[in-house]
């Protein structure tokens, strides 16, 4: 076997379950948005492709035997940099979802989910992620054949510099060709000085009143339950998420997988990094499963199959 295609074996993550699991396949990305938690200090981030297509295959499959993985999350970077190495990946498992920022297109995977970020209505977004691209994603969403059985959400992650723009927002995309729309919150880290998550959660609360009374607005476009909403507010949120995760149902049950030194897998404290703040969690997942869990659907499939997706529990990652 030639140097280039020697597979290594993956990284030793002990023997606990996780049947559910996200892939950060690359470190590049075309865009440079503010508010990304896979670039922020502290997170596993210097190799730039470092294991090739081959050895990435290999590595998950054996993981997902391992760990008992049935959907997966393929996250970058852009993800659709290495588009026919995803697609590939994505037939390894039950369920799977892509977080894309929609700039390469929306590729089709019938059957599962494709997440793609846009963080407002264009002025607002093209500040966060770069001149022109709402119209470039427009452009693609409008661009793919609906009925391809590929379910495709629209995700905003809400920050205190784009969270003027929430309605503009949805009244922009409403009538899009997509299966509908997911909010998540800024996630800050230890001591955030970025500007984009707010003083504390009483604050973040008036945001959140705004995206239930959206939610009662466009109750078939936005797929966020509004217990989930509720659940996230500041007489609330630590009992789901604990000082320092300790609560958190995601960190117990996600394998996540950034790539980190020597081009090797590595797991991070939780989906968004090492150093984030859990009494300021902004993750709409964390909280919509301990929702569901509550409600007896906490084994529901994530992202569902055959062109059936379970949309309202995907994991936003990200795209933010």
């Amino acid at each position: 076997m030639s140097k280039q295609t020697q597979l290594t074996e993956p990284t030793d993550f002990g023997e606990e379950q996780y049947p559910h699991a996200l892939v950060n396949v690359t470190n590049v990305c075309n865009l440079d948005c503010r508010h990304c938690f896979v670039f922020r200090a502290d997170n596993p981030q210097s190799p730039r492709d470092k294991m090739n297509d081959a050895t990435m295959l290999h590595q998950l499959e054996i993981l997902r035997d391992k760990h008992g993985i049935r959907s997966m999350l393929f996250m970058g970077g852009e993800p659709m940099i290495r588009k026919n190495m995803v697609i590939k990946a994505i037939k390894l498992f039950p369920e799977s979802a892509i977080v894309t920022n929609g700039t390469y297109g929306i590729p089709s995977i019938p059957g599962h989910l494709v997440t793609v970020s846009l963080d407002g209505p264009p002025d607002l977004n093209d500040l966060v992620r770069g001149k022109g691209v709402f119209a470039k994603v427009k452009e693609a969403v409008f661009a793919r054949d609906a009925n391809d059985g590929t379910t495709v959400m629209l995700q905003m992650a809400v920050t205190r510099e784009n969270a003027p723009g929430l309605e503009k927002f949805m009244a922009e995309v409403s009538e899009w060709p997509i299966s509908g729309v997911a909010f998540s919150f800024y996630v800050p880290v230890m001591n955030d000085e970025t500007g984009l998550d707010w003083k504390d959660l009483k604050e973040r609360d008036k945001v959140v009143d705004r995206v239930i009374a959206l939610k009662k607005k466009y109750p078939r476009i936005i797929k966020s339950h509004i217990p989930t909403l509720q659940m996230m507010k500041s007489d609330q949120a630590i009992k789901y998420t604990g000082e320092h995760g300790e609560n958190c149902i995601i960190r117990r049950d996600t394998l996540p997988l950034y790539m980190g030194d020597g081009g090797q897998f590595e797991k991070p404290f939780c989906c968004y990094g090492n150093d984030v703040d859990c009494t300021r969690c902004g993750a709409y997942a964390v909280f919509n499963r301990a929702y569901l869990t509550s409600q007896g659907r906490g084994n529901a499939a994530r992202y569902g199959r055959d062109g059936a997706a379970n949309i309202d529990t995907i994991v936003e990652k990200a795209a933010e």
